[in-house]
Parts: structure tokens; sequence; C-alpha cells
């Protein structure tokens, strides 16, 4: 399928863009390192490769106290050295580059910086616990000063447009929002004093650096925060920014405070697009979107329905650095869809301290620099196990030039991601094994389904990576588990067992929890149903209720669940029902249900079905009788399956495919 509108060139303010689809603004958790600089370079340079029109770095910060870990710095000389070397590699390799500049205030933490966070007012921040001095009038004019500064310099040092951060809960959304902007002086108090020091920033902006360079804002669309900036007043906010120069408005969602989730899976995709549009309705410069937009064919409707001009995504990027190329070619098949996993990318750009970023699917994300090279002599290479591990190991041996072959004892590929693709939110997993696939089949890989080599085969090979995966565990001292109503969370997700209607989940990690939200989302009226009756004036209702409850152990449910993601899952059991108990030991099944204990209660559950979600174990039994036989390599869950972990199956099976 082509893309012709995502294909159309395109302008903001002076910049020429060769199509629509630039590359929005993300961490990697390691700028500002000098030793780390040609990585960086190499992420961007395969980014310009893979054919982003326009790429944004991540925050860039304008004053000490506004940034924090992984940040460049625009009061540290050398930062500003890195950042010309930025600047110039990407127009080496022909792309553009533009310079977000950033101000965190109320959300810059203390103990990343070292300073006291500034804000409007001294109104403390959920994220990240701490209150923020109120900016006196020097402070908001050294703001402005410091921003004014960063646009000369991006200009200088070889920028081709600075995107201003004015969304997300940083700190000029924070004057424009009644939330956070308390104050009784010009800046506050009237929507149009409290919008008062984002205009001024930009008309200080273009005083520096003259009409032609451009300018980008990248406004909140909706903070998607009760008593927050309300819609009239966000559009004509947009109109006052077009008024003050800017040439083209990004437009966020929400903050990191919002209880409304803004990025995971559980988002539909293009779910915002209604709020870029409203902006693009007042204003006549460029609206540009990113939220939830992920693939080419949700872009393409976007623009065709007039709702933004341009997609600027972000994590798409990581799952795929030709992510603009594969569009521009109708390669809708090659292309590695972002999962909205958030593991590797924001869990680690969020952490405590934040982590170096990756990406799931794409375990070369973030090691550009570190090339996987063609293989010295071609081996005859078998990788036993089709899940995502053993297709990684698969796809980097035969990128490298080996012949491989894939044996996998199922009839379909994929493994416990197949299983999870079942999971509401998750999906889009089933992209990632379409991806493995499509590019087995491209790079010549012989796949045998339903096939368990044994040691007369595998002495055939050169090499032999064992990629089994894991079977779920149940411990053997657990009373009742062979009964019938008992069955384990790969039998219910497999579609070989049918619901009960009062469902006892045992496990309160995260595969007890997707389960939950599994069985609880398929249970509910689909929305297409109930819009057909709510239409006719005959609201539709499912005739019986089921009643789902979690068992947890630990007091921390979902505890193996990454932060970014694990709020949102449990507040979609809550809002589905889900009854949780923490804290309690199953002692037994029996044909009634299940006991439980806790250090102060023993009770009955009355269960008509058990669904046992009580971890995995490694599928060892190949490897446990070839090992003093035949010299192989390990990958994945069958490596190591405590607290399974698709990501580090991924990566850990392209880097031992690298090295044979």
């Amino acid at each position: 399928m082509r893309h012709r509108l995502l294909l159309r060139p395109g302008r903001i303010g002076t910049l020429e863009l060769k199509h629509r689809i630039l590359m929005g603004a993300m961490h990697l958790g390691i700028e500002g390192r000098r030793e780390s600089l040609p990585q960086l370079k190499a992420f961007y340079e395969e980014r310009v490769r893979g054919g982003a029109a326009l790429i944004v770095t991540g925050n860039v910060a304008v004053l000490p106290e506004g940034g924090g870990h992984g940040m460049f710095c625009l009061t540290e000389p050398d930062h500003r050295e890195q950042l010309a070397e930025l600047a110039g590699a990407v127009r080496s390799a022909g792309g553009r580059l533009a310079l977000q500049l950033t101000h965190r205030g109320r959300y810059a933490s203390s103990k990343e910086t070292g300073l006291a966070p500034l804000a409007p007012s001294p109104i403390a921040s959920r994220l990240t616990k701490e209150t923020p001095e109120e900016m006196s009038l020097a402070d908001i004019a050294r703001v402005k000063e410091a921003f004014a500064d960063g646009a000369a310099f991006a200009a200088s040092a070889g920028f081709d447009a600075i995107e201003i951060m004015g969304s997300e809960g940083y700190l000029l959304n924070e004057f424009v929002s009644p939330l956070t902007n308390r104050r009784t002086d010009e800046y506050g108090g009237d929507p149009k004093a409290r919008m008062r020091l984002p205009l001024e920033v930009v008309a200080c902006i273009r005083e520096r650096v003259g009409a032609d360079f451009p300018i980008v804002f990248r406004m909140s669309g909706d903070d998607c925060m009760e008593g927050s900036t309300t819609r009239e007043e966000t559009l004509e906010l947009a109109h006052r920014l077009e008024r003050s120069g800017v040439d083209a408005l990004n437009v966020g969602i929400g903050w990191h405070e919002s209880s409304i989730p803004t990025v995971g899976a559980i988002v539909p995709s293009g779910a915002f697009a209604h709020i870029a549009a409203a902006v693009r309705e007042v204003v006549s410069i460029p609206i540009i979107g990113a939220n939830r937009i992920h693939t080419p064919e949700v872009a393409e409707r976007l623009l065709a329905r007039g709702d933004m001009d341009f997609i600027a995504p972000a994590r798409p990027w990581l799952a795929d650095p030709s992510f603009a190329n594969k569009i521009a070619e109708g390669d809708r098949e090659g292309l590695n869809v972002c999962v909205s996993c958030n593991q590797v990318c924001l869990d680690h750009s969020m952490g405590h301290p934040p982590k170096p970023v990756g990406c799931l699917v794409n375990p070369r994300a973030g090691n550009e620099s570190q090339p996987v090279r063609p293989a010295d002599e071609p081996l005859d290479v078998a990788v036993v196990g089709g899940g995502v591990a053993g297709l990684q190991a698969a796809k980097t041996a035969a990128e490298r030039g080996h012949r491989v072959t894939l044996f996998e004892a199922e009839g379909r590929l994929g493994g416990q991601f197949g299983l999870a693709s079942r999971i509401p939110g998750k999906e889009v997993f089933s992209e990632t094994i379409r991806y493995f696939q499509v590019s087995l089949q491209r790079l010549g890989v012989t796949v045998r389904l339903n096939a368990s080599p044994g040691e007369d085969e595998l002495r055939k090979f050169d090499r032999v990576v064992m990629a089994t995966g894991v079977q779920p565990y149940v411990a053997d001292a657990l009373e009742g588990a062979d009964l019938p109503h008992v069955c384990t969370y790969a039998d219910l997700l497999s579609g070989a067992r049918p619901f009960g209607t009062n469902i006892v989940i045992v496990g309160g990690g995260g595969i007890g929890c997707d389960v939950a939200h599994y069985i609880a989302e398929s249970l509910k009226l689909r929305p297409d149903v109930r819009e057909f009756f709510e239409e006719r004036g005959s609201p539709a209702e499912r005739p019986s209720a089921v009643r789902i409850t979690l068992v947890s152990r630990s007091e921390r449910v979902a505890k193996g669940v990454g932060p970014t993601s694990r709020w949102v899952l449990l507040g979609e059991l809550k809002r589905r029902g889900v009854q949780i108990l923490k804290g309690y030991r199953v002692q037994a099944i029996t044909a009634e249900g299940v006991w439980v204990e806790s250090d102060a209660d023993k009770r009955l559950l009355e269960a008509d079905q058990v669904v046992l979600c009580t971890g995995q174990r490694s599928r060892t039994d190949l490897a446990d009788a070839l090992r003093e036989r035949i010299r192989f390599d390990t990958v994945g869950g069958a490596s190591e399956a405590a607290e399974l972990n698709a990501a580090r199956a991924i990566r850990q099976a392209h880097e031992v495919a690298a090295r044979i």
C-alpha cells in the first residue's frame, strides 16, 4: 500500500521537508556523556538513513535546575560542543535535526540536579515527591533569556530548527495550567496572564534568531488532568502562539501525573488525533501529531481526515530505524512495529536512576555504533525453538550469512509471545511474530514446524542454539492441582479451556494479572454490539456476571510489571471488577474451590475454575539429554525462566548469534 499523503513534501516555516514523517523527541539515557557521543551519533545517523524527514532531539535543558540525569544542559560548554558535533553528524548523513529546548520545572528532581526545582507556584509534584520553589520575576527573566540563548546556539551550531517543550507538564505548561500556577502577579490569574510566559519565550526567541529560523512549539493539547487548562483556553493559546511567530505546533497529550494512559498499548491507535484536529481548526500553521501513531495505515488515515499535517512518532523509530523508508517503499510486511510495551524505553528513561534506552523488539536500538559483522565463514546453524528468542537468533545468524534451520515443536511460531498476544493491549505482539516470519523468509531460513530434532539430526549442524523456552510451573506439593477444573494460564490463553463463571486465579505476578485482564475483557460485550443496541434505545447487558478473584502471595501485585505500565494494568483490573486478595498463600484446591491462608485469616474461595499462574520453568529435556554429546548455546527462557523477560531473551539471542 502506498501512502500518498504521508509522502508529500511539506514545509515548516522556511524548512522544506521531503515528506511528512518526522522522528519525535526521545531520550537514550546516554546524553551528555562524552564517551557515549559516538553511540548517540550512530543512533541518529541510522534514522537519517532510514528516511526521517526531520529528527527532534530529546530534552535539552536550558538551565541546570530544569534538567536531570541523562540530559544535555546548555550551560555546560562540553555539552554544547557535543550537540554541535551531533548536528554536524546528522547533516553530513543528509538529515535534518531540531533541538528541543526544555525546562522541566516541578518535574525536575533535586536528587538529579543538586538544585531546588523551580515552578510557577510551590505545589508538590506526585512524580518527584518534592515541592518546588516559587519562581521570582528574576527567575522568570533568566528562563526567558536561557530559552532565547538556546535557540541562538541551535541556529549557530547547525541545527535546522528548534522545538520548545511546552507540554507534558513541564515548566511552560505549568505556567499555563491553573493547577500549578496560583500566582497573583502578571504571570498568574486569568488565562491570558497564565499564557504570558510561553508567549514571551517565543517572542524572545524570534527576536534573537530572526524571522527565518524555524520554531516548533510542543503544546499540550490536553493535560488529562481534572481542573487543568480548558479546551477553550488551549485553542486560544494555539492561536496566540501562531501570532507570536511559531511555525508549527506539535500537539502533546497528558502529564506524567495523569490518571489517563497516553502511551501504553491499551490506548487505541490514533486515540488523541481529534485533539490535534481541534487545534488545527484554529490555526493556519502546520500541526504535528505523535501519540499512538505507530503504523502507516493509521498515520495516512489521520492525514486524510485532516487531523494533522505531519506525524512525529518516537518509539516506532526505536523498533525500526527504517520506519519512513519502509513506508515509502510500501513494505508494510517488513516493518518492525513498536508494541508500546515501554519496558526498555520509558521504563528505562524514567527510572531512578535512568538506564540507557533500548527496544524490546529491536535489540540493536541504542547499540548502532556496534554493527553486526558478517561471519568469517558461513556455517550450518540449527535453532531449536520458535519463540521470540529462537526467532531472533535465527534472524541474526542468517543476517550474518549463516545457513540457518529453525525447528519448532508446535504448529506455529511465537511461543509465549503468541500467548501474550491474546492479552488486551498486547494484540500488537502478533505484529512482532509476523515481522520475524517475514524476515526469516526473506533471509532464506528453513523453518520446520511440528519438528523436534534428535541427536542424529543436530549433529549435522556446525552450531546449535537451544531456544526451547518455558512451560508453566506447577508445584508438586500443591494439593488438587490435577483436578479437572484446574488449568494453567497456557491452557486458557491457547483456547484449550472455556471460561468458568466463578474463577480463581492463583498467582499475582504479571502473568496472573494479564490473565485476569484477558478473562474480564473477553467476557464483556463487544463495543460494536453495545453500540448497535444503544443507538436503537435498547442497552444490551450480559445475562450473567462472572466473578474473578486473583490471589497474590505478595502484598505487591503485578510486581514484575514495569512502572509505566503497572498502574495502567491495575487500573484496568479495578475497572473490570476483579477482586484481589493480597498476602494470601494457597493451601489446597478442592472440588469446591481454593483454600487460602494469610497470617490472620483462612478461607475457602468457591470456584468452578482455577487458573494457575504460578511461574514458569525452562524446557530443558532436550538440552539435558544432549548436554554431554553436542555443543550448543542456550538462550531465552530455556536459559533463565525466572521473571520471564522477552526483552532480555531477544537481546541475549541476538548477542549469541552475533558471536557465531
